[in-house]
């Protein structure tokens, strides 16, 4: 099983992610930077195979939680992330504690 190495393999990993969910499914930052482990693990399938991750911290959380809808290749990226690391999705505290 494969884990990062250091953190700026980490960190590389963490930007892709977040990279793939604000310009591939057009959500502000703050929805990549605060999507929490358990959102991704509460994340449910749609009918046409995507998974659906509401998230709530978010810039404007007042109208509910985010909505993004991974396609099963971006799920299967964030997925195998989550088994294999020991830190949580919090993307910032962890990029600003390096």
């Amino acid at each position: 099983m494969h884990h990062c190495k250091n953190v700026q393999e980490y960190n590389t990993l963490m930007r892709y992610l977040i990279s793939i969910i604000i310009f591939m499914h057009y959500q502000r930052p703050s929805v990549a930077e605060n999507m929490t482990l358990q959102e991704f693990l509460s994340a449910k399938k749609a009918s046409d195979g995507r998974t659906i991750v509401l998230i709530s911290d978010h810039k404007t959380h007042a109208t509910g939680p985010a909505q993004v809808a991974l396609e099963a290749d971006h799920y299967k990226l964030f997925d195998l992330y989550a088994k294999r690391s020991v830190i949580s999705f919090k993307v910032m505290t962890i990029l600003e504690a390096s």
